[in-house]
């Protein structure tokens, strides 16, 4: 298949035919494919929340462009400059100075809503072949440049953990591509078998919270009471969240 963004109506930002890129060794890095029902651009654009849930994923997948693609592309049409810019210099320190036409592609069709400051800076690392990706510096908003840890450190540990199955991993693939009870039931099930992680707690209540699930949220709290595991004070303030909207409606 043969997918294209375009960062306005007349510059191409990215090509890729994930057939060919399947074939060539070591070509598919940054694969487009497995993008399914997230990769409609229009629709992004409808959502506040949607920048927060793409750099999420990109801490979580690094190396998934079509995450990076869409981050950039939601930052350039919600004319947001500072997050834009921090967008782009995570996508290049990943690339970590392959991919250079992509990269100047990215850079020059994003120019008109970067500060002139900003594209001299994405510009003159771009020039610089031998610079450290690791000393492009980002803003407060980047995820990946200087202070943070290290991409070559980054990467490894999360590849590890895509490779033990981690359930978090898997319920953010889920909701990816919209599963929200195959989502929720993975979350679950995992904070049941391993109750310490309050990351997958946290995740879980921000689920039932954006899907409206009071159910099933009274549901699992009373079986994490039962079982004696104290939660975040996330889960109490949604839990008086629920009560509200029974007391009002």
């Amino acid at each position: 298949m043969f997918k294209k963004l375009f960062m306005n109506d007349n510059t191409l930002l990215v090509a890729c035919d994930d057939a060919v890129a399947e074939r060539s060794e070591g070509s598919n890095f940054f694969s487009l494919q497995n993008v399914g029902e997230s990769w409609r651009n229009a629709k992004i654009l409808q959502y506040d929340e949607e920048l927060e849930r793409l750099v999420f994923l990109i801490t979580k997948k690094p190396k998934c462009l079509a995450n990076h693609m869409q981050r950039i592309y939601y930052c350039f049409h919600k004319n947001l400059t500072d997050q834009l810019f921090a967008a782009i210099v995570d996508f290049l320190i990943v690339l970590n100075q392959q991919g250079q036409a992509i990269s100047w592609r990215v850079v020059l069709g994003a120019k008109s809503k970067l500060s002139s400051e900003q594209f001299q800076k994405l510009k003159g690392y771009l020039k610089d072949h031998n610079i450290d990706a690791n000393l492009l510096l980002g803003n407060q908003y980047s995820v990946f440049s200087k202070g943070l840890v290290g991409i070559n450190k980054m990467i490894q540990p999360i590849e590890q953990e895509e490779q033990t199955n981690d359930p978090l991993i898997i319920a953010l693939d889920h909701i990816q591509y919209s599963q929200l009870d195959e989502a929720k039931t993975v979350l679950e099930e995992a904070i049941l078998a391993q109750p310490e992680r309050q990351d997958l707690r946290l995740e879980l209540c921000d689920l039932y919270k954006s899907t409206g699930d009071s159910n099933r949220f009274h549901q699992m709290l009373a079986r994490l009471t039962r079982l004696g595991i104290s939660l975040a004070d996330d889960w109490n303030q949604l839990n008086n969240y629920f009560k509200g909207q029974i007391n009002n409606g």
